[in-house]
């Protein structure tokens, strides 16, 4: 019998580390997608889903629908741990700028983050507005004490294209769709609390855009353990 057992033993397939990881993976995205919230894990960022949310905030600042176009902002939002580097929001602005329309780009349905304060302006670091058309010629949409103040482009001193947004900077505001930019796992701002601070600005789906090893890093990672990293990981935020 001891034979027997040892010949089972030494026959039994073994599973390599490369199927461990995926059903791991694939446990953790399932996993996600059993809250009910997450539309889909994926490698690929929503071009589809971003320029279509642009183009209704466009048509509605072509009209002069100041309120709609505000509205159409928080229709989708791409939310990034970085500020710079490929995975950063630096670098997504320019890359989804590259992907419109000239019109869009400075003109009519442009998207706006208000970086500093302007007090002469009302305006506040976070603030977002759009370009729209008006009587007066195109003026910058943003929307103070539920009031919509309308601001002309020329003085706005500290503002930036909002094509893309920090996970840090969305705390506080909702959007019906969400597409979280994940960086590489071995990320040291890649945390269970920056996930489920970003995955909790959606209202009505979530897409998650990562590696494999970047969805577990961020549904098992915590805080405690990640700031162990910084000091040993030089990678830019």
């Amino acid at each position: 019998m001891g034979r027997r057992l040892a010949l089972r033993r030494r026959h039994r397939p073994t599973r390599n580390r490369h199927t461990r990881r995926r059903r791991r993976h694939r446990g953790s995205a399932a996993a996600l997608q059993r809250t009910g919230r997450v539309h889909r894990v994926t490698r690929r960022l929503p071009k589809t889903d971003i320029l279509t949310a642009l183009q209704t905030v466009a048509e509605a600042a072509a009209h002069g629908d100041a309120e709609a176009a505000l509205r159409g902002l928080d229709v989708h939002r791409l939310l990034c741990a970085h500020r710079r580097g490929p995975y950063g929001v630096a670098h997504w602005n320019t890359e989804i700028e590259s992907w419109l329309p000239a019109n869009q780009l400075t003109g009519l349905g442009h998207p706006l983050l208000i970086t500093a304060n302007d007090y002469d302006a009302g305006l506040y670091n976070g603030d977002t507005g759009v370009i729209i058309n008006t009587p007066d010629g195109l003026r910058a949409a943003f929307t103070r004490g539920g009031e919509t103040i309308l601001i002309h482009p020329s003085r706005l001193s500290e503002a930036q294209p909002l094509y893309a947004m920090t996970v840090h900077r969305s705390q506080g505001s909702q959007f019906n769709r969400v597409s979280i930019l994940l960086p590489p796992a071995t990320s040291p701002l890649l945390t269970r609390e920056l996930f489920y601070t970003a995955a909790t600005r959606a209202t009505t789906s979530l897409r998650i855009v990562g590696s494999e090893d970047a969805v577990r890093a961020a549904v098992t990672r915590p805080i405690a353990r990640a700031s162990g990293l910084r000091d040993s990981l030089a990678i830019p935020t």
